[in-house]
């Protein structure tokens, strides 16, 4: 079995131990909440809230974290595109799936990478709620509890949206 066949058969058995195995009526109504988090008008208004706000250091988290996930969002989708991996219900027979907007492709997590811009960037300006990664961690795991992604797709989003986020906060210096 080479390098790529084993990660698929690992990545295919978590997403059926996180999408199967933990299934229950509580994370059933738990799991569509926090994909919520990371939706774009969630995001949207968090952004523009933060945007406008007085507080110069607000202000500017805003503007930061607009430009992120607007940067996150553009590459996301262009690899999403390059790549046209199939969402998992549409390949794997006997998961529970709840389609909650989303497009046929899969990597990377488009949710995961948007949480990932705001949290990493709110955890850049304010180290003291750095806790909001934990809110984008359950987005990513939400994503593959609803069988929308495979778990391959969450660490993909994680880490292009963290990684605009440094990019982003380390480059424009404009304080």
């Amino acid at each position: 079995m080479n390098i790529l066949n084993y990660i698929e058969h690992k990545d295919v058995s978590m997403l059926k131990a996180i999408n199967i195995s933990l299934r229950c009526k509580v994370l059933d109504v738990i799991m569509p909440l926090c994909t919520c988090l990371a939706s774009k008008f969630f995001l949207f208004v968090f952004c523009i809230f933060a945007e406008f706000n007085t507080d110069r250091y607000i202000h500017l988290l805003g503007i930061k974290c607009i430009i992120s996930l607007t940067l996150s969002t553009v590459l996301s989708q262009i690899i999403k595109k390059s790549i046209s991996r199939l969402r998992p219900f549409l390949l794997i027979n006997g998961l529970n799936i709840k389609k909650i907007g989303i497009d046929k492709y899969s990597f990377p997590s488009g949710h995961t990478t948007a949480a990932f811009a705001v949290a990493v960037m709110i955890s850049l300006f304010y180290p003291i709620l750095s806790f909001v990664l934990s809110l984008a961690c359950l987005v990513g795991i939400s994503r593959i509890y609803l069988g929308v992604h495979y778990p391959t797709d969450v660490l993909a989003g994680m880490i292009l949206g963290a990684l605009t986020s440094f990019l982003i906060y380390y480059l424009t210096n404009f304080y």
